[in-house]
């Protein structure tokens, strides 16, 4: 037996009792998380010492580049990832013919992005674009190398294997980055960052993974996920343009300086999001593909899952609007003040797409990538309209317009996957309706001392005070309330040290 065979023997194999499902989600989810931590806190740090070594001019042109490439990169699988671990039955044959069709699709993707390049600079009219939108095309053929690789490493919920690479792909491109930025490189200290981190990514999954290609290719087994796969694609480019067609709008019709306040207050919103909803993401795809026939236990899990994500995404996002004055201004310093009215704004993004991302798992696991793929439709232009609307307002108008419309989309975004799993609204507010309600009353009382009490005072003192109180207040009202959530999260740490 070959040692593509073996690996796949250990792939198809998912332990599908009560006991071992749950030992295997929280072992993916304590290594997942650990690496997640690990990459975001290092992300965090390192942008706070590029934001103050670089301009907000620097960051708004990677942005600019990023609205394109980022497009580019939903093609970079066609689909055919997800589609591995969603799969049963897979075999030598799938993940050959797979792998060829990656190489082809990161050489082509490299060569349009080239290609494109001297439009892209004309279109937001920076010369200095093109150079820049070259280097960053070759990240399309490094990464195709290794997306069969990953995705059975994500398959077997390997998640310890790839937090290891996570973590050393964030770290060394990052010390690099700074190195450069330190040296005068400026804006090239970003897209080498970018480079270096997918070279080492891509070498560690190889690495890694046992997996090693051969020159043969079925089209019959490419025609058996295409069907899968072809829809989810076409949801990812729906979705990527509505919630990237805000930075397109910026930047062309307001500037690059904007665009990169913008940016800035985008990322700082989505790191509760990428800190845990991301983590748990990785896990539960897999995991719930593996008992895909059960509904009612899918919705248990989903449920006790997405609770336990707003447990602790909450209360961040809730504090992170209150605070954002100090906060900024302590970490990023006052170049960076134009980004708190907009982080403000944003954060009630946040919190209902900490949650609301997890219905993904619904639709994927499902193997319904099919209605994913219309609601994206809709759900795409109602936003690209909302962020049109908006841009009569500046940058504040269309931070407003990705609230409002989210807002709006929220009751269909959650009714229609629930059926697949026989799920309710109501049950889903209800669902989070303990922790929304901690989260509100601990988020008026850190905004009331910092406006009554704490007024005059430095911004890192009144940052201190705000976010201890807050944890403080938090903790105990989660506690004095019994939040099923907190215990079942409390719970689960105890058996697994128990274990």
């Amino acid at each position: 037996m070959t040692m593509n065979s073996i690996y796949l023997e250990t792939a198809k194999i998912y332990p599908l009792s009560v006991d071992n499902l749950k030992n295997k989600i929280f072992s993916g989810l304590a290594w997942s998380g650990t690496g997640q931590i690990v990459q975001q806190a290092t992300q965090f740090i390192i942008g706070v010492i590029l934001a103050r070594l670089l301009s907000p001019r620097d960051f708004g042109l990677i942005a600019m580049i990023i609205v394109f490439t980022g497009f580019a990169e939903i093609f970079k699988d066609l689909g055919l990832g997800s589609a591995i671990i969603q799969k049963k039955g897979l075999e030598n044959d799938h993940l050959n013919s797979i792998f060829w069709v990656n190489i082809i699709t990161g050489l082509l993707l490299t060569g349009v992005i080239i290609g494109l390049s001297e439009p892209i600079a004309s279109f937001y009219n920076e010369p200095k674009l093109k150079k820049i939108t070259i280097v960053i095309s070759l990240n399309f053929f490094i990464a195709s190398l290794s997306i069969v690789n990953r995705s059975i490493l994500r398959k077997n919920m390997s998640f310890k294997q790839i937090a290891n690479i996570q973590i050393l792909a964030i770290i060394i491109p990052a010390m690099i980055a700074i190195i450069m930025a330190l040296k005068g490189f400026g804006v090239w200290s970003l897209v080498f960052r970018s480079i270096i981190s997918t070279s080492i990514t891509t070498l560690l999954f190889w690495t890694y993974s046992p997996f090693q290609p051969t020159f043969s290719f079925n089209k019959d087994k490419i025609k058996e996920l295409i069907g899968y796969s072809s829809n989810l694609l076409g949801f990812n480019l729906f979705n990527y343009w509505a919630r990237n067609f805000d930075n397109l709008l910026i930047g062309k019709f307001i500037s690059s300086a904007a665009l990169g306040i913008y940016s800035r207050a985008y990322a700082l919103m989505l790191l509760p999001i990428t800190q845990l909803s991301m983590i748990v993401s990785q896990v539960m795809f897999p995991a719930l593909s593996s008992i895909q026939d059960d509904n009612d236990r899918i919705k248990k899990i989903y449920l006790k899952a997405t609770r336990c994500i707003a447990l602790i995404t909450f209360p961040l996002m809730t504090g992170l609007l209150v605070v954002s004055e100090p906060f900024i201004l302590v970490i990023y310093g006052n170049k960076w003040s134009e980004v708190v009215p907009i982080l403000q704004i944003l954060c009630m993004i946040g919190l209902v797409q900490s949650v609301g991302t997890t219905v993904g798992w619904i639709y994927t696991s499902q193997g319904r990538t099919d209605i994913m793929l219309k609601w994206g439709i809709f759900a795409g232009i109602f936003r690209v309209f909302a962020f049109i609307i908006g841009l009569q307002w500046g940058v504040i108008g269309v931070a407003s317009s990705y609230v409002i419309s989210t807002s709006l989309l929220l009751y269909p975004g959650w009714t229609i996957p629930g059926r697949l799993i026989n799920m309710r609204f109501t049950e889903m507010l209800k669902n989070l309706s303990a922790t929304i309600y901690c989260s509100t009353i601990m988020g008026l009382a850190v905004w009331a001392l910092g406006f009554f009490i704490l007024k005059g005072m430095s911004p890192l003192w009144i940052l201190v005070i705000q976010i201890t109180f807050g944890a403080f207040q938090y903790i105990v009202l989660i506690h004095i309330l019994k939040v099923k959530a907190f215990k079942e999260v409390i719970e689960l740490f105890r058996d697994n040290l128990a274990s």
